[in-house]
């Protein structure tokens, strides 16, 4: 009954024909680039919601009657990781909201903004938290959650351990991480990028239990994979591409089952380059997104090359 067949087009096309719904006469601007996330990267203010996002008087349509939870990933927050689904999603006529979780609650000013590091099982206790708020607030009896990252495995623990299949519908899931990831220490650090030595990694590990987590073989990916990964009653899709490199294997987020589709960005657009944090503002994962929540709605998926250089 789970089963489900995706029908998308791989198609060039300009632009994506977007039904609005009941959304704002005045669509919000959407930018298909990290530009906006960088831009709301640099604050020492804390996290709030991206454009669309948090209207905690949104009241679901006919049409999409569930909410839609976005969860970020290792380093990012609510209003940094979706600038670009959180405006998209809203126009579309859904009601949208975003978390920030995995914070330390001595965390100030720029730390407040560092989400994902607390360890994931805390996280998933954040989530449902927020989940809950949100049924609350709309009146509804499940929201679909859409993941990125270290976000994927945050919702499977909410999903899994916290009683969270009771309550979603539906788990979108980009460049997700269920076998975590073979990257050894200290480059699963997000301060690896910066050239952070090992020995300084170390030191600042326990600032950040969540990287610990996301190691193949950790106690909660051991965890994870005993309890099958999914919940047998809710949809999932899992959007991977071939150049992620800080999910390795990218097949990590690859796991068939009745109840899961599996799409490899490269199989629907080949010269689509993304990388891990590009498939949060990529206008054809963006469309496959749209597509996964929405199936009943015909619409075509655009390919072109990342407006990013390969594999960011």
């Amino acid at each position: 009954m789970l089963r489900r067949t995706m029908v998308v087009t791989a198609a060039v096309v300009a632009t994506l024909p977007l039904a609005l719904g009941n959304a704002s006469a005045d669509p919000l601007p959407v930018p298909y680039s990290l530009a906006a996330m960088v831009s709301a990267s640099v604050t020492t203010a804390p996290p709030g919601a991206p454009p669309g996002a948090n209207n905690w008087n949104c009241v679901p349509s006919a049409a999409h009657p569930r909410p839609v939870v976005l969860v970020h990933g290792l380093s990012g927050n609510g209003e940094n990781s979706w600038q670009t689904f959180a405006p998209l999603l809203a126009n579309e006529g859904y009601c949208v909201f975003a978390l920030t979780y995995g914070v330390y609650p001595t965390d100030r000013g720029i730390a407040a903004g560092i989400g994902g590091r607390a360890p994931i099982d805390e996280s998933s206790s954040e989530l449902k938290q927020f989940a809950d708020r949100v049924r609350a607030a709309t009146s509804t009896e499940r929201v679909d959650l859409l993941s990125w990252s270290e976000g994927t495995l945050v919702s499977a623990g909410y999903l899994q351990f916290r009683g969270g299949a009771s309550a979603v519908d539906q788990s979108i899931n980009l460049a997700p991480i269920w076998n975590g990831t073979a990257i050894t220490e200290p480059l699963d650090s997000p301060l690896s990028i910066l050239g952070v030595p090992g020995d300084v990694y170390q030191a600042l590990d326990p600032t950040c239990a969540a990287c610990a987590d996301l190691r193949t073989g950790s106690d909660f990916i051991n965890r994870l994979q005993a309890s099958d990964v999914y919940a047998p009653n809710v949809l999932y899709t899992n959007i991977v591409t071939t150049t992620d490199i800080q999910v390795q294997p990218y097949t990590s987020g690859m796991r068939p089952a009745p109840n899961a589709t599996n799409i490899v960005l490269q199989d629907i657009c080949p010269v689509n380059r993304a990388g891990h944090l590009s498939v949060s503002v990529d206008p054809t994962v963006t469309a496959l997104a749209l597509h996964a929540l929405d199936p009943g709605t015909p619409r075509q998926i655009p390919c072109a090359p990342s407006q990013a250089p390969p594999g960011v």
